[in-house]
């Protein structure tokens, strides 16, 4: 074994026992502290559901109180101690002793008032002995007079924390219930029924296995019960787990953070129907004490596996050495083979191949071919076909950067449909069009008769799939692949008749270039025609022998076209010229420029609206009438738009379509009147729905990307992001707090 080899084995060990080791430490660190979270949580649902659970039980024991006392303040036997100025001794005996029955059919009541404000006396219900009855003056609970005499912002049956003081030291807390005619102006009586505190809050103080805290605040951050040392109505909202708390709104929820100089996991509730809130603390280290110790012990087992791993890895490595000696030089033979990527060398050499860059004897070509992988055969019947995408300056402005991709799929598709047929390779060679090369031995196989219905199968799959049109070029047989290949540039020419033959045609070279011996003479009467009709105002007429001038250049080669198209543009622009200096019309700079790009328009539907539409606007300004006919294009659109966003497949040339109009022109028709191109109308009016259903609705993000048209929820959150500066999720959050806030 040579030195190289085993320091490779070396590397090799130590690697994988470095990424193992990684690996092992990464995944138990964060094992732990997800499985730490978890039991944060888990803790914390638990708190909340024993919170939750006592906040019913004190709801329960708040309705039987609201009974109890509205029982006592309606019962005939004790009514006469609340509107008798003085009843007599039997009177209020049977009373009380009702009011004793009521205290003590409920073991929580720790004592019941009725309080008569004429006679300024309470009668009192007791389990000390406080039994009887007191003046105001007399009253060992002085704290019940200030609540009564202050009964405006106290409502009936709503829980009072307070804590009053009974003769000289005993202090009692409780929560009272008033029973009262809240029309009353002036207090006449009440009944008075309080609760023990302990009675109500008896779970708070725990097992004694746990040294957590539970208690009650109210919206201000005041103590609603007792919490150690620490009486009710003391001021908790200071504190700053306490203000954490509070700022929180009404949501239950938990955190981690210092109570009292200590770590500690702190639950609360939502507020319930008083408005308080039930939070329990619980020290941070009794949660994690035994994930502590589990920590410990999964380390040491983790160590003890790695070293058991790494001798077992040392032995077993060097029984492995011999094999993987015989691996790694077959893995070279290998790499010198095949250095580079066979597809990537196929693709650049067939491109390159197509465009006339690689040149040589067929053997030599032949050879290259087989060694990446591609079938053809350079001595075979070859033919060349050039596939070009419609609307080109509309698909770049809707993939964009993706339009590699476009063509790359085009390649895909065509080449399944063709390959049964005929051998066939492609390449994209150029912006707006790509290359296929056909061989076979048989020249039948590709004859035009062979060929039409599998390319016009090829392009309505296209159509399909990608929804790209594509108009067809076939070139001329030949007997060798090179002879094929080398009229790449007749047949691009060829391929500019779809000016004639529309989008999606499908064009043979040999059809095309049979009209290269014509002689053209340019037509001078009809252009003075042309001229006259347009001076005269007569854009109709006019626009009709513009049309018919270009249509009689189609059997004539493409060079003809051009030069016609070209004189025809001069001319005309000479004639809008005249026409704005004799009429002392401003200049039209979008004429001129849309004169100046006449030439690239791809059909003649394309070149006849974008004259035609010259031509109507000239007769427009002359005659003085204003055509209305731009702003009712673009009020259907509108409409439109606003009918169909939720389609996914909504776009230019559907809008297009159903308005019966060239996508290009419908295109710059709207950005003319509206100064923004359509795509970003169709974004905006998807985005400020779906901004409308996040703020109105709680559907899933991905829902509302599917009912505004979009396609992907990915693309949305990007789409979304880039629009609005925040995420769907957030944008919907800031909404929910705006609304909560206002």
């Amino acid at each position: 074994m040579s030195l190289e080899n085993r320091n490779i084995y070396k590397s090799i060990f130590v690697r994988l026992l470095v990424s193992v080791t990684t690996a092992l430490l990464v995944s138990s660190t964060l094992l732990f502290f997800f499985f730490e979270r978890i039991a944060l949580g888990l803790v914390s649902q638990s708190d909340l559901k024993s919170l939750q659970q006592t906040s019913r039980e004190i709801a329960k024991m708040t309705d039987t109180a609201k009974t109890l006392s509205f029982q006592i303040y309606r019962d005939p036997s004790i009514a006469k101690l609340i509107y008798y100025p003085k009843p007599d001794i039997y009177d209020v005996t049977l009373a009380m002793q009702q009011l004793d029955n009521y205290r003590m059919s409920m073991p929580f009541i720790e004592s019941v008032y009725v309080y008569n404000s004429n006679a300024g006396v309470f009668y009192i219900s007791s389990d000390t002995l406080r039994n009887g009855t007191q003046t105001r003056e007399e009253l060992d609970d002085q704290g019940i007079l200030n609540v009564l005499d202050h009964q405006e912002g106290v409502l009936p049956y709503q829980p009072i924390p307070r804590t009053y003081t009974i003769g000289d030291s005993k202090r009692v807390s409780s929560y009272t219930y008033l029973s009262f005619d809240a029309l009353e102006k002036q207090l006449s009586a009440a009944v008075v029924i309080n609760i023990a505190e302990d009675w109500m809050n008896r779970d708070f103080s725990g097992t004694g296995e746990t040294s957590a805290q539970t208690f009650i605040l109210n919206k201000e951050g005041q103590l609603l019960s007792r919490n150690g040392e620490d009486p009710i109505r003391t001021d908790y909202s200071g504190l700053p787990y306490i203000s954490e708390i509070l700022d929180n709104g009404s949501s239950a929820a938990y955190f981690v953070g210092d109570v009292d100089e200590v770590r500690s996991l702190v639950s609360y509730t939502s507020a319930d129907a008083l408005g308080w809130r039930y939070v329990r603390v619980t020290p941070y280290g009794e949660i994690t004490r035994e994930i502590s110790s589990m920590r410990v012990k999964t380390i040491a087992i983790c160590l003890g596996l790695l070293l058991l791993g790494g001798v077992a890895s040392v032995l077993a490595s060097r029984r492995m050495n011999g094999p993987i000696d015989q691996v790694l030089r077959r893995l070279k033979t290998l790499e010198t083979e095949r250095r580079n990527d066979l597809f990537i060398i196929r693709e650049e050499f067939i491109r390159n191949f197509l465009l006339g860059r690689e040149t040589g004897s067929p053997a030599i070509l032949q050879e290259k071919l087989s060694a990446c992988g591609s079938k053809l055969q350079v001595q075979e019947y070859s033919r060349l076909v050039m596939l070009k995408l419609d609307r080109f300056p509309e698909c770049t402005e809707r993939y964009r950067e993706e339009i590699k991709l476009v063509k790359f799929a085009v390649l895909n598709i065509s080449t399944e449909v063709v390959s049964p047929l005929v051998r066939v390779e492609g390449a994209d060679v150029a912006e707006d069009h790509v290359l296929l090369v056909f061989s076979h031995e048989e020249r039948s196989r590709l004859e035009d008769a062979s060929l039409t219905d599998p390319l016009k199968a090829a392009q309505a799959e296209i159509i399909r799939h990608l929804g790209v049109s594509v108009s067809v070029t076939a070139g001329p047989v030949r007997e060798t692949l090179p002879e094929a290949v080398s009229l790449y540039k007749q047949v691009r020419e060829a391929s500019l008749h779809r000016l004639f033959y529309g989008h999606g045609c499908l064009l043979f070279a040999e059809d095309i270039l049979a009209h290269g011996d014509k002689d053209y003479a340019f037509p001078l009467q009809k252009e003075k025609l042309l001229v006259d009709g347009l001076m005269a105002g007569k854009t109709e007429k006019a626009m009709e022998i513009f049309s018919e001038m270009v249509r009689d250049t189609s059997d004539y080669p493409y060079p003809v076209v051009q030069m016609t198209i070209s004189r025809l543009a001069c001319t005309v622009s000479g004639v809008l010229h005249t026409i704005r200096k004799n009429n002392g019309l401003e200049p039209e700079g979008e004429h001129d420029a849309a004169l100046a790009l006449i030439g690239e328009a791809e059909t003649l539907e394309e070149l006849s609206e974008t004259i035609h539409r010259i031509f109507d606007e000239v007769g427009g300004r002359l005659t003085g009438r204003k055509n209305d006919k731009q702003e009712e294009t673009v009020r259907r659109i509108g409409e439109i738009l606003e009918r169909d966003y939720p389609d996914p497949n909504l776009c230019l040339n559907s809008i297009a379509e159903e308005l019966e109009m060239s996508p290009i022109y419908v295109s710059r028709l709207y950005k003319q009147v509206t100064y923004r191109t359509l795509t970003d109308a169709i974004q905006e009016i998807r985005m400020n729905a779906a901004k409308q259903l996040l703020l109105t609705t709680e559907d899933p993000v991905a829902d509302i990307a599917e009912k505004t048209g979009y396609t992907s929820s990915s693309y949305f959150y990007r789409s979304f992001k880039k629009a609005n500066g925040v995420t769907p999720n957030d944008f919907r959050k800031q909404g929910v707090r705006e609304e909560s806030s206002g």
